[in-house]
Order: C-alpha cells, then structure tokens, then sequence
C-alpha cells in the first residue's frame, strides 16, 4: 500500500469517525478521526514534502468546513434534530428575552414575598418581578417603576 492510498484511508476513517461522533456522543470517536485526519496531513509531508504535505492540510481543511456548513444547514431537519432542537426561538431582536409591553406605570398584586424578587400579577399576567427596596409582602399593591429587558422593577404602592 502506497503513501496516497493510506492518506486517503486515513481521511476517509477520520472523516467517517467524526460524522458517527454526532450521533454516538462521548468525544472518543471525533477524536480517534482528528488524529487520522492528522494522520493523514503529516503522512503527507514526511513522504511528498512540504508543498503536498500543505496541499493537503488545506484541502482537509475545506471539505471539514464545508462538510461542517453543509451539517449545520440541514441538522435542524433531520429527525434527530428535531427532537433536540427549541421548536420556537426564545428571544427576539437585540438578544433579550420578551417581556410583555406596555408595563410602565402598571399598578398590580404581589403574588409572592417580593425579597427583592418574586412574582406579581399585572391584568392577569403573572410576572416576574424584582422590587425596588424594600421587601413587599404577597398580596400588597404594587407599580412599576422600571421596566427594561427582563427585569421590571417594582414598588410598594402607599
């Protein structure tokens, strides 16, 4: 067996081992493929010198990103990834969570002890709360104060 065909072997098992590594987790065999992909870069520049041996490197290179593009591209649509992946995204625009609008100046109950943070009710939705400064008892009234990303701040009403 010539040097060209065990670099190819090589690529094509670590190749192979890294794409069963996503669905036998447990980074042994993603392992075990980078070292032959490895392997079969530094076969390539002991027997064909540093110019192949370069080619090589790069060539694996691409077709590990490409392959890796390809897999994060369709991931979502196989059956797998379906199961693991959130049906529906949990934030929006800058990277905040969503909290219902319209909070500024809302007059609500608390729920729970507000010690600072608990949960209040504002027109039927539950939020959570975090209160200005002192500790609010459950069932006192209380207003918004402030209202910004996911923290709404609150304030026991006189």
């Amino acid at each position: 067996m010539g040097a060209l065909e065990i670099i190819i072997a090589l690529a094509l098992v670590g190749f192979l081992m890294i794409a069963v590594e996503i669905f036998v987790p447990g980074l042994v065999l993603g392992s075990l493929g980078t070292l032959c992909l490895f392997g079969a870069v530094i076969v390539g520049y002991v027997q064909f010198g540093v110019l192949t041996g370069t080619l090589i490197f790069a060539g694996l290179a691409v077709v590990t990103m490409v392959g890796f593009i390809i897999w994060m591209a369709s991931f979502p649509h196989t059956a797998i990834g379906r199961k693991i992946m959130l049906k529906k995204s949990l934030v929006q625009g800058d990277g905040l969570a969503v909290q219902p609008l319209g909070l500024q100046e809302q007059e609500g109950v608390a729920l729970t002890p507000l010690r600072p943070a608990g949960t209040a009710r504002f027109d039927g939705r539950k939020i959570d709360v975090v209160a200005e400064s002192d500790f609010i008892e459950a069932g006192e009234a209380v207003r918004v104060v402030q209202a910004e990303g996911m923290r709404v701040v609150v304030r026991k009403m006189p």
